[in-house]
């Protein structure tokens, strides 16, 4: 499920690396204590690994930018789409979204004019996407005694892999099934990607944004658009729409 909430505000100030606070946002309004605790603490794991299995958007809407303060400020209206399979998880930040009157985002008050929702339950081994935040696929590696990491963009051979085996993973958790001999390809629109540099927290983390055509197994496609491709979802990168059927 796919879901774009459009909230009103006055002013909304943030820094222009936000990411970490949207992800607070989100955590922070899951209304069930011990559930919001699992997700934020442990996660669903699979051999050693742990997914959280959701992911979200940039923040879209008409803002000024601030460039004295490395802030931005939305003047009336900010829309942030999530994506998530886990039923428990769409319906205990639903039920806070719905309800609460007292919303607040970076300590600043917001309120939900509106709500729409994509199933994304797609009978289809083809797709057209749009990112709604960037892809990012990366390894780490130990160099000289410190940790570095490796991103890797459409053009790499690694990118197709890396993007490949992240998605199975989370099938495996969804479906409960081995996907040995799944298909998928991810390839980008010519003249419709970028790259892309933000931060999270006070980490650096690239990625790459724009049109992408997916290929393969349906439940690996639904898993793209549920909940997203490549690393870092549940820290808002990965967030994907579906553009058209293939």
């Amino acid at each position: 499920m796919q879901y774009t909430i459009k909230f009103k505000c006055e002013n909304l100030q943030l820094p222009i690396h936000y990411n970490h606070i949207l992800q607070g946002f989100i955590y922070k309004n899951i209304f069930d204590d011990n559930f919001r605790e699992f997700l934020h603490e442990k996660g669903f794991e699979l051999d050693g690994k742990t997914f959280k299995l959701f992911t979200f958007s940039k923040l879209y809407g008409d803002y000024t930018y601030h460039r004295e303060t490395r802030t931005i400020a939305f003047t009336e209206r900010v829309d942030l789409t999530v994506s998530s399979i886990v039923d428990d998880f769409n319906q205990e930040l639903l039920k806070t979204l719905l309800y609460n009157k007292n919303l607040e985002l970076n300590n600043q008050p917001i309120e939900v004019s509106g709500i729409a929702v994509q199933e994304n339950n797609l009978e289809t081994n083809g797709a057209v996407i749009r990112t709604l935040s960037p892809i990012t696929v990366y390894s780490t590696s130990w160099l000289n005694g410190r940790k570095k990491t490796i991103y890797y963009f459409p053009q790499d051979s690694l990118f197709q892999k890396y993007i490949k085996d992240n998605l199975i993973s989370k099938a495996k958790l969804i479906y409960n099934k081995t996907f040995d001999k799944a298909k998928f390809k991810i390839v980008p629109v010519q003249g419709k990607v970028s790259t892309n540099s933000l931060y999270f927290k006070k980490f650096l983390v690239k990625g790459s944004s724009g049109i992408f055509e997916i290929y393969g197994d349906k439940e690996l496609i639904n898993t793209a658009l549920n909940c997203g491709l490549g690393s870092k979802n549940s820290q808002g990168f990965g967030c994907v729409k579906l553009v058209r059927s293939l």
